[in-house]
């Protein structure tokens, strides 16, 4: 909890506005008093989807419908103006920790506890369901504790923010690490859905990990889809039955809301007398209490208690009145870019699956594996994610944001993804634009010149210019392009290919002579490509390889950039990453371990200078990159139960001291200006950008 700002509004509909509780990725959520003397949460809609028609049309329907949604596990809505200049809504307010903030300072909860968590979690789910919804993003940021039981919290939201089109099959897509496979696969859903994340989110509460391990959403995905659920940390016996059961990957065999319910009933619950929350979370929520008393009363607050956001607000934003949300910015002068409404589609929440522009189908996966390439087999048939992969209508939205890049000048930002690649004006903190049609990847030159990647060609945009000054590739038997990177001197252009489907679907790197348009060199891969880097001298080119067999097929892989001969391969199949310095062009920092970092020499494959490990109780790294004089090596993490509070790492890369140690606020994807004077990182698959000082890496500002 923490103090009003001074643009913070001070009443919204009849509700007075005592502190702001935090900010997510639909917008910020205040504390308020209602008019008959009840405390609330009231949550208060971001401009850009307070702007878009069909994001207001369906909060009011899910508004409608969470009326009629009451139990004890999950508060009540108790006011809301979906027509408002600015929608909000309101709830009642739980002066608890979510499941996630306990966990992550009070350590896992006991078997007993785990008994009640669930059984309250399940009761949800059946007041849910009664009122006709799903809620489609339960995980352990939605999950309040009180000493009354779990409450559950925003169901009905993700449809509202996410979905496009209520009559779209699989309109939502949640959190990585607790979303099902039938989510994934943009199916229709059900309960059963919910209670896939259910058991998620208790074998999360029993380790303080998810159930299908940290790193990124391509990684994390596909292993909810292919592998089973670690649930070695939840105590043997039949709650761990009742949770593998829970996690079948096909719904059908999977207990409804009802029957889990019973199984749960069954099992021994903790003496009422002593309560079901351990101490540490007790006391968070007198910690609580007494802040709401103290804001309630006008008193000063402490922003470092327990509960205040880890959520930067730029301390800005206008007080609600006629003016809000604000005027438009002016149309960038870029032929390529043009502001449009945001709108989230099924395409773009799909697209977690994917990284750096490829997409993977779940049916027909590549089967090389011994870094030769080769033929793969022959389509099957066709998974749901293939059609979502091929739509290309996504807004300008950060949920599908895998790569920041800075422009040579420093003076814009791209945030790349899947089917989206958005421009900022950092310094103002505004969206320039959008590249429309959106790529499915892009790479930017040292002039400041684009390479985008569409299903037929590789188009080449020089700053100005109102047309494409080449087109590469446009080879028949090509599916798509992706992963487009420029060399240092900016003479070719390499890039993703993937096989059309009568060519079976191999993956290829292929490069291109910029000047001439000819093909360089061609070279099948073993999977498909999630990054690809050139050397500072353009000698190597740098790759991370996603197989379908981690431990053969899946790895770092070094190419020779003149001829695209295979050099070496570095394999993990947890976590692996790499990042290539600005000015030692023949050493990489590679990632091998969720601690483990080295600087490699390119030539050799062997290590020169392993860095010292993070402390223990970090997040994994999962993305490295350098300062821009190399001096400093940068870690972002990625965890999906709560992105925007992970915290990264940096060394120095001369002595390989530990320069802070898991204390920054850098989530993957993470980018340095090219003077080093701000570092931008992501907040997880949907939230802000966030504007580090390039000195100190203190938030100054927020890109949403």
């Amino acid at each position: 909890m923490q103090p009003l700002a001074l643009g913070d509004p001070r009443h919204i509909g009849p509700h007075r506005i005592l502190a702001r509780l935090g900010a997510g990725g639909m917008g910020k959520v205040y504390l308020a008093r209602t008019p008959d003397g009840h405390l609330c949460a009231l949550k208060v809609v971001m401009d850009d989807l307070a702007g878009d028609a069909r994001f207001r049309a369906r909060f009011a329907r899910e508004i409608r419908t969470a009326r009629h949604v009451h139990g004890p596990f999950t508060p009540s809505l108790v006011d809301a103006d979906p027509e408002a200049l600015v929608p909000w809504m309101a709830t009642e307010y739980v002066p608890g920790p979510t499941l996630k903030e306990a966990v992550a300072s009070g350590g896992p909860l006991s078997a007993e506890s785990l008994i009640v968590l669930a059984t309250g979690l399940v009761r949800a789910l059946e007041a849910i369901e009664e009122a006709g919804l799903v809620h489609r993003d339960l995980k352990p940021g939605n999950i309040l504790l009180s000493p009354r039981g779990p409450q559950v919290i925003d169901f009905g939201i993700a449809r509202a923010v996410e979905g496009t089109a209520l009559t779209r099959t699989g309109q939502t897509f949640g959190t990585p690490a607790y979303a099902s496979p039938e989510q994934i696969a943009g199916a229709d859903l059900s309960v059963r859905s919910d209670v896939f994340s259910l058991a998620g989110s208790v074998v999360f509460a029993a380790s303080g990990q998810p159930p299908f391990g940290r790193g990124r959403p391509a990684d994390v995905l596909r292993r909810v889809v292919f592998e089973e659920a670690d649930l070695a940390p939840v105590p043997q016996g039949p709650l761990r039955d009742i949770l593998a059961h829970c996690l079948a990957k096909d719904p059908a065999q999977r207990p409804d809301a009802a029957g889990l319910r019973r199984r749960l009933e069954a099992l021994p619950t903790p003496d009422a007398a002593h309560g079901w929350l351990p101490p540490p979370v007790a006391e968070q929520i007198e910690r609580s209490r007494e802040q709401s008393r103290r804001a309630d009363a006008g008193e000063p607050l402490d922003a470092s208690e327990d509960g205040a956001s880890d959520t930067p607000d730029r301390g800005t934003a206008p007080p609600l009145g006629p003016d809000y949300p604000g005027a438009p910015a002016p149309e960038p002068p870029h032929p390529l870019w043009r502001r449009r409404p945001v709108a989230v589609t099924t395409a773009a929440l799909a697209a977690l699956a994917v990284l750096g522009g490829g997409a993977y189908t779940l049916t027909d996966l590549p089967a090389g594996a011994d870094g030769g390439g080769g033929d793969t087999a022959a389509d099957t048939g066709t998974h749901p994610l293939e059609e979502a992969f091929a739509r290309d209508d996504t807004g300008p939205d950060l949920m599908a944001v895998d790569r920041l890049a800075f422009s040579p000048d420093g003076e814009l930002l791209y945030a790349i993804g899947y089917y989206a690649l958005s421009v900022w004006d950092w310094r103002a903190g505004e969206l320039v634009g959008v590249v429309d049609p959106a790529p499915r990847g892009a790479g930017i030159g040292g002039d400041g010149s684009l390479a985008l990647a569409y299903d037929d060609s590789v188009q080449i945009w020089n700053d100005g210019e109102d047309s494409p000054a080449a087109e590469l590739g446009g080879d028949d038997d090509r599916g798509f392009y992706a992963l487009p990177v420029f060399s240092p001197d900016g003479s070719t252009v390499t890039a993703l290919a993937e096989g059309s489907p009568d060519a079976g679907r191999g993956y290829f790197l292929q490069a291109w002579d910029v000047g001439t348009g000819e093909t360089a060199f061609e070279v099948p891969l073993p999977g498909m490509l999630t990054d690809l880097e050139y050397s500072a001298d353009g000698g190597f080119l740098v790759g991370r390889v996603s197989g379908p067999d981690p431990d053969q097929s899946s790895g770092v892989a070094v190419w020779d950039a003149r001829t695209g001969a295979w050099l070496h391969r570095f394999e993990n199949a947890e976590h692996l990453d790499f990042a290539l310095p600005p000015r030692n062009p023949g050493t990489m920092a590679l990632l091998q371990g969720p601690d483990r970092v080295s600087l490699v020499d390119l030539g050799t494959g062997r290590a020169v200078l392993p860095l010292e490990p993070p402390g223990e109780g970090h997040d994994a790294s999962t993305d490295l990159v350098y300062s821009p004089d190399g001096s400093v090596l940068y870690a972002g993490v990625d965890d999906p139960a709560d992105p925007g509070g992970a915290r990264g790492s940096a060394w120095d890369t001369a002595t390989g001291e530990l320069l802070h140690d898991g204390e920054l606020l850098l989530s993957d994807p993470v980018a340095v200006h090219p003077e080093g004077e701000v570092v931008a990182s992501a907040t997880g698959s949907s939230g802000p950008l966030l504007i580090l000082d390039g000195e100190n890496l203190a938030v100054v500002d927020e890109l949403s």
